[in-house]
């Protein structure tokens, strides 16, 4: 098969059509595997399906094969998909992954491999694809892949994929249907390579204590357990691979998570893949690839690569970097280019940044429609944060505002300079930052003002600082370099204050320079922080 481009988006839009029409029939999940794989047989009969299947055939195996375990997912209602977070790794992705470990030494010639969360068989059918183009024997790669998958249909889906690959079948307990963290460790392997599940569970829900080992009581979250499972399924010297999202490499609760990881071997690269939308489809997690050694402890001394996959970035050499010292801390995000550092912290802006106050739904006793007393301050709700407008109070369903009524001065009412930035942002926001200046009205009317606990206050004693800084948060350049280091919708005070920015003279004198276009000034100022005489 092959052909011309077909759009990512058309495919999708197809593939939605498609997957209406096969749940007209077939609700058995076996079934529904067998409707999908029949895309890769021939032209079906029913013409609602033909322009699925015309996209099909222009695409390369790879691609043909995670198309078609999209189309199984989307034959799941909303919830299934979300409950077991079916979202598979793109055939870019897994290429890069698998070219990682190649790299690393694993041998395709030799080595097995196990993918506890084997899904639609992206690792899985990729690899045996590679090892049937090396002309390694075929039966002697079918007795060298693996895979656990939860979902009875995707199983038998990944098993067929990589039959398809082979020309062969496999043996079906080396790819078999079962909850990989209910299932004691049998036997280990020269790479286990995953792109698990994520979502919160319970201790409850968890099998055994090894869970403690890499999450927090209240946070564990399944691909910290799934990462926990990996380094005890590898062999001593085995590789482990795992594509899970970036909050692992800074988020305050993964600090378990990064302790164990170290403890259990060396970290040989962490990679990025750029792009908050698109790369998986209906996430809007930022993801990272760890690869790892199973063996004696992570030393502080020893370089780590962080390369960049992407379509747009591929050929950049992989910066390395040292981890912290401290085992728990959070991992370093080096910029693409090791030139591209701004040097600078928000501090450096003169500003401070601390949690908002105000939880409403457990005082309402205390809110107000109006000023009732001295002690009766405007409450700014997420809400009315807008980027590149003044931020003023308004009520959190009616424009009339909010007010907070306090029985004594506290530390939590607001009256210097100051800005707001959302702590939280919905999956239709193209940015992570938002973040506008308070109107100096607000203080000037009532002597202060307090903000909801889903923001963040940012004060400083100058305000011309306080503007340079909010101008520069509220750019792509910064947003880009806090996405790649979180990758959950909340914004952390603690990453924001270690947050890599350019330092003030530099950013200023860009921003002077571009008739205020703070977009510009950033990008120039992180580009010429490094250049001799960049100091502030």
């Amino acid at each position: 098969m092959g052909g011309g481009a077909v759009s990512k988006s058309n495919l999708l839009s197809s593939a939605r059509c498609t997957a209406r029409v096969l749940s007209e029939d077939d609700t058995d999940p076996v079934a529904r595997a067998e409707a999908c794989l029949r895309f890769l047989n021939g032209k079906p009969s029913d013409y609602r399906l033909h322009q699925f299947w015309e996209y099909l055939t222009k695409l390369p195996v790879e691609e043909q094969h995670y198309w078609v375990g999209t189309l199984y997912t989307l034959m799941l209602s909303p919830n299934i998909r979300r409950s077991q977070a079916t979202y598979f790794t793109p055939p870019v992705v897994a290429g890069a992954v698998i070219d990682f470990v190649v790299d690393a030494g694993f041998d395709i010639a030799r080595h097995n491999v196990m993918d506890p969360a084997a899904g639609g068989a992206a690792f899985l059918s990729t690899l045996a694809g590679r090892m049937k183009r090396a002309k390694i024997d075929v039966d002697s790669v079918a007795r060298r892949l693996f895979g656990i998958e939860i979902d009875i249909g995707l199983a038998h889906l990944s098993r067929r994929l990589i039959e398809e690959q082979l020309g062969t079948k496999l043996d079906p307990k080396n790819i078999f249907r079962a909850d990989s963290l209910q299932l004691p460790v049998q036997r280990q392997f020269d790479l286990v390579i995953a792109n698990p599940p994520y979502g919160r569970v319970t201790a409850e829900d968890v099998r055994g204590d090894d869970w403690m080992r890499v999450a927090h009581p209240g946070h564990i979250n399944k691909y910290a357990l799934f990462s926990e499972l990996s380094f005890r399924l590898a062999k001593p010297g085995g590789l482990i691979a795992l594509v899970i999202p970036s909050s692992f490499r800074a988020g305050p609760l993964y600090d378990r998570m990064r302790e164990f990881v170290r403890k259990q071997g060396q970290i040989l690269s962490i990679a990025s893949i750029y792009g908050r939308n698109g790369v998986f489809l209906d996430v809007q997690q930022d993801v990272s690839v760890l690869v790892a050694r199973r063996g004696s402890p992570h030393q502080a001394s020893r370089l780590v690569d962080f390369p960049i996959i992407g379509q747009d970035v591929n050929g950049l050499p992989p910066v390395k970097v040292k981890l912290p010292k401290d085992k728990a801390a959070a991992w370093p995000l080096p910029a693409t280019d090791p030139e591209l550092v701004g040097g600078a912290k928000l501090a450096d802006y003169g500003v401070q940044a601390k949690v908002g106050y105000f939880v409403w739904n457990r005082e309402t006793s205390r809110m107000r429609k109006r000023v009732s007393s001295k002690l009766t301050y405007p409450l700014i709700w997420a809400k009315n944060v807008r980027s590149g407008r003044l931020c003023y109070p308004a009520g959190r369903t009616k424009p009339s505002i909010d007010f907070v009524k306090f029985q004594q001065p506290s530390s939590a009412i607001v009256s210097g300079p100051s800005a707001v930035m959302q702590r939280t942002t919905n999956d239709g926001q193209p940015r992570r930052l938002i973040a506008a200046v308070v109107d100096p009205k607000v203080v000037a009317k009532w002597g202060g003002f307090v903000t909801e606990n889903h923001t963040i206050v940012l004060t400083a004693d100058d305000p011309k600082k306080l503007d340079l800084a909010i101008a520069l948060l509220n750019t792509s350049a910064v947003d880009k370099r806090y996405r790649q280091v979180s990758g959950t919708a909340s914004v952390s005070v603690s990453l924001l204050r270690e947050l890599d920015l350019p330092r003030p003279k530099m950013f200023a004198r860009a921003l002077k320079a571009h008739n205020g276009n703070a977009e510009i000034a950033a990008a120039i100022a992180y580009g010429d922080a490094s250049e001799p005489g960049a100091q502030p």
